[in-house]
């Protein structure tokens, strides 16, 4: 398996003194088949009056922390290495059709043998159902195709329709006007990507994580020039999840590797919380993914 140091620093400053601070982290890769966290520490300076671990509902690790001295910087550093492998992907062929992988879903859950599929299935905090996003898919269940080819077409579409564009959103930005003037980033197109799936009858998960990538020929790999990445897991029956990345149009690779899963970004925020006090505050993320064979980063 190749081996990837990441380093992913938050820090927020203010512009007067904040008296306590209240964060949630999901910044720990998963343990899963294709991908191993070989270490992972946590340095949050101040140092915090407790720090605590957990396994959400999810499958993800899951840190909290209470700040209860008065502070104008908060700085939160987090350091993997993780092994990720290449996932296998299914050939189309074997996979049930679209139909039927519809009705298998229905089974599963009804005969409680997968009941989590239901929360995969319906609205969530950024994801609603708007009739546009199902549209995405108008045409492609034609002949009932496998349920894998199926959704290697609508990436295929989602790519010629959507244009990366970081200015173009926030955090805040709805799915309706990522539709509207069909420009966004990773976690629009995620969530977009999973209304409509949802809408066709198969559970859709959010995906966060990292994404490895390559400077230009000759140029050196500059530290904190990474940033979080998010694409989506769609499970397909008698296959299980297969994760896509509608922002790059392509299945994942041994390049992703996997913080957290949820129904969207809300429940896999990786640095979220509430501050007394403070101010104003900015917030500034820099995030560095290399192999780690690699020589190191320039600064």
């Amino acid at each position: 398996m190749p081996l990837y140091r990441v380093t992913h620093h938050t820090r927020y400053r203010h512009n007067s003194s904040a008296t306590a601070a209240w964060q949630s982290l999901h910044l720990q890769p998963r343990q899963e088949p294709v991908q191993q966290c070989e270490a992972f520490e946590l340095e949050i300076r101040p140092h915090p009056a407790d720090l605590a671990a957990r396994t959400d509902i999810f499958g993800n690790k899951h840190h909290l922390f209470t700040l209860r001295e008065p502070h104008t910087e908060l700085a939160i550093t987090s350091r993997s290495l993780v092994q990720r492998d290449e996932p296998v992907l299914p050939m189309p062929g074997l996979t049930p059709s679209l139909t039927a992988a519809r009705a298998e879903v229905g089974v599963v859950i009804a005969n409680g043998s997968y009941f989590s599929l239901e929360q995969f299935l319906h609205p969530s905090a950024h994801v609603p159902l708007p009739p546009a996003a199902r549209a995405l898919a108008e045409g492609l269940d034609a002949g009932d195709p496998p349920a894998f080819a199926w959704l290697a077409a609508l990436g295929a579409r989602f790519g010629k329709l959507f244009t990366f564009d970081p200015k173009a959103t926030t955090v805040s930005t709805p799915i309706a006007e990522v539709l509207q003037h069909r420009r966004g980033v990773c976690q629009d197109f995620a969530h977009l990507f999973i209304s409509c799936v949802r809408q066709h009858g198969l559970p859709a998960a959010y995906v966060s994580g990292y994404l490895l990538t390559t400077p230009p020929p000759g140029k050196p790999r500059l530290r904190g020039a990474d940033a979080s990445h998010a694409w989506v897991s769609v499970f397909i029956p008698g296959t299980g999840w297969i994760d896509y990345d509608p922002t790059n149009n392509c299945f994942v690779g041994s390049g992703h590797i996997v913080v957290a899963r949820g129904r969207d970004f809300s429940d896999v925020s990786p640095v979220k919380g509430l501050f007394t006090g403070g101010g104003r505050h900015t917030l500034v993320t820099a995030i560095t993914v290399e192999p780690a064979d690699a020589a190191p980063v320039e600064d």
